[in-house]
């Protein structure tokens, strides 16, 4: 009798471990296959000044047939952790870009990893990037990489730094807007400036509490905006955040300046006077090195 109890009780344990052996495999399983294969379920939209609403889902190679001119600049937009295609960052940047400039704009869709948790859309980054790599590399080497722009929010700033960066610095230009900070410290493969020819950060929530955005330079320039945290009008950090697309969006048809600062002191205390240049817009030939700091009101467009 001890022994069929005994037995019996060694039997419902191995079936209790078990059971949470296959609930860390199921748990454990998608994180795996997010390193591995996330970028498989990227989609690219093609949208030209002819067809701003509804796009064109590119499946293949992008064609004239699809609206794609290889004369005209490309634009490539990738948006952050929660977003999608038709996310405000995509809409208000596609539409500002497209009313002002006569190009092509790639909008990448991540959105069936980017809707996981924080964690999970981090760990999904390097192959979404890889994807995003290879699908250049079939559409666009051809091309002269003078005439690619890729622009990026959040952890869409990583995606783009580490697409281009197999190119050796040969994209024009890459703009990081607000790009994330939790995970992406110095030994992190990052946005970085030697990622284009032309690197440009916009920073709007990298102070305060538990901020979202990354507080220190990454790029060519970088702009702090209104000292780059604490937005006016924004009581949240999310709200912070989301004004660095916002800038982008504002400054394709408003002159949104920045001053050159020879500290970060500088920065912090508003005391930056040096040359001004430029936040945002769309110009490949832009050029700048430091850290500036741009002031703005606190309703779009922010001048």
């Amino acid at each position: 009798m001890f022994y069929s109890v005994l037995e019996q009780r060694t039997k419902m344990f191995k079936e209790f471990l078990c059971f949470f052996a296959v609930l860390a495999f199921i748990e454990a399983t998608p994180l795996d296959a997010l390193a591995r294969n996330a970028g498989a379920s990227n989609t690219y939209t093609l949208y030209t000044k002819n067809n701003r609403l509804t796009g064109v889902l590119v499946s293949g190679l992008l064609s004239a047939t699809s609206g794609f001119e290889a004369g005209r600049l490309t634009v490539i937009l990738v948006h952050d952790h929660e977003g999608s295609r038709t996310d405000e960052f995509n809409d208000l940047v596609k539409y500002e870009i497209l009313e002002h400039n006569d190009v092509n704009v790639v909008v990448v869709d991540w959105s069936t990893y980017a809707s996981y948790n924080y964690n999970a859309a981090y760990i999904a980054v390097p192959s979404v990037a890889e994807y995003l790599y290879s699908f250049i590399v079939m559409n666009l080497s051809s091309l002269p990489f003078g005439n690619l722009h890729l622009i990026g929010f959040g952890l869409g700033a990583h995606i783009c730094g580490m697409a281009a960066r197999p190119f050796g610095g040969e994209v024009a230009r890459i703009t990081g807007l607000d790009p994330s900070g939790s995970g992406w410290g110095t030994n992190s493969p990052r946005l970085s400036k030697s990622d284009a020819i032309y690197v440009e950060v916009i920073h709007t929530d990298g102070s305060g509490l538990s901020p979202i955005g990354i507080g220190t330079a990454l790029g060519d320039a970088d702009f702090f905006v209104n000292g780059g945290g604490n937005q006016p009008g924004c009581l949240t950090h999310r709200c912070s955040h989301n004004r660095g697309y916002e800038i982008m969006a504002a400054s394709m048809d408003n002159n949104i300046e920045g001053r050159l600062c020879s500290s970060t002191l500088q920065n912090t205390l508003n005391l930056c006077r040096g040359v001004t240049l430029a936040v945002g817009t769309n110009t490949l030939q832009k050029r700048g090195n430091g850290i500036y700091r741009a002031n703005t009101k606190r309703y779009y467009p922010f001048v």
